[in-house]
């Protein structure tokens, strides 16, 4: 018998523009609808095999003892904290994620930040806080551009002495205190831990910042990062020289003071470039179908290659073009999650680089 995979009905009806519908070919596929697992019938909840999740359905000691056959989870996400990570260790569930996939897009949305709200200011002096696959290539796309890099990850730190390219980690809190244009942020949401990150940037660290040299601060990780409330004020009161975000407390209802202040804004697509989504799913999917044995999934560039075909809307607007678009949509959000999600899944962008450049 065929595996059994819970899906949620978006992707399966292919309004999430997630994959190709035939990287599913060999599971058994058991509906259910967005954002609400146990919605799906009792009895595929019973008999699933395997669970497919986007970011915006939570797993977790709620939703587990409903599904004792379970025993892989993939997630078409780079990060995982609408996952109870713990908890499938403790029940032995593997866990497939497409971590690292939407890094070179990521790194372009930065890149567009800083051409946009620092043009022509000279060298630059850019922290980036957290340096894995988003942060790691920004160092070094970063240098490549003669941009003065400062790193800073605690975890990275503690097991290594240099992050990329000869960089020394620096602490959080010195890092802070020397002169910066712009403080980028690309760690995961960790509210507990031997290195937390909620509220890493809080309002006081804002403020310090503020007295400091009131750098620009961006963040396309995750919300509850940095203190959103505390830097729009800072912002407003001409006490922070910009604040940009892509992620937001409260999505998909961010605070619209906050979109406001915002010298750029975008609704949590600084991945969601054409390559950087079928690339998460690509990851993701492959492990997955590894765990049940069965055949891969075509090669990536191949993926690439067909959706652009598929599109038939002229031609897709490359990576600071779609980025333009989707702030200029964005930036008159009102209190109403249909904007925020109605931007966030029809946003379409090339990145700046083909695939074909990190061969």
């Amino acid at each position: 018998m065929p595996p059994t995979l819970l899906v949620d009905t978006g992707v399966l009806a292919g309004t999430a523009n997630a994959f190709p519908s035939h990287w599913l070919d060999g599971f058994d596929l058991l509906p259910y609808p967005p954002r609400q697992l146990l919605a799906a019938d009792p009895q595929n909840l019973q008999q699933a095999d395997a669970v497919l999740l986007r970011s915006i359905t939570q797993l977790g000691d709620s939703q587990l003892p409903h599904m004792p056959a379970l025993s892989a989870v993939a997630t078409l996400s780079s990060g995982t904290d609408h996952i109870d990570s713990a908890a499938l260790q403790q029940r032995q569930v593997t866990l497939h994620t497409g971590h690292g996939g939407n890094a070179r897009a990521v790194v372009d949305w930065v890149q567009w930040v800083l051409e946009r709200v620092l043009p022509g200011s000279g060298p630059l002096r850019v922290l980036i806080v957290g340096v894995g696959a988003v942060g790691g290539l920004l160092a070094r796309r970063l240098l490549d551009d003669g941009v003065h890099v400062v790193v800073c990850d605690p975890p990275r730190a503690e097991r290594e002495e240099q992050a990329v390219a000869g960089l020394a980690f620096v602490d959080l809190d010195a890092a802070l205190a020397q002169p910066l244009d712009a403080i980028t942020l690309h760690v995961p949401l960790e509210r507990s831990g031997r290195n937390p990150t909620a509220n890493l940037l809080s309002g006081e660290r804002l403020r310090q910042l503020a007295e400091l040299g009131a750098p620009v601060v961006l963040n396309a990780a995750r919300g509850g990062i940095l203190d959103e409330g505390a830097a729009a004020k800072l912002v407003l009161a001409g006490r922070l020289r910009g604040l940009v975000l892509d992620t937001f407390a409260g999505e998909p209802r961010p605070d619209p003071q906050v979109v406001a202040a915002c010298a750029l804004a975008t609704p949590h697509i600084a991945g969601h470039s054409i390559e950087g989504k079928l690339d998460v799913s690509h990851r993701a999917l492959q492990g997955l179908r590894e765990r049940f044995g069965l055949p891969p999934v075509e090669s990536l560039l191949s993926a690439v290659e067909r959706e652009l075909a598929k599109q038939g809307r002229g031609e897709v607007p490359t990576a600071f073009a779609g980025l333009d678009e989707c702030a200029r949509s964005f930036s008159s959000y009102v209190d109403d999650q249909s904007i925020f999600d109605h931007l966030r899944h029809g946003h379409l962008r090339r990145e700046r680089l083909p695939i074909s450049a990190y061969k």
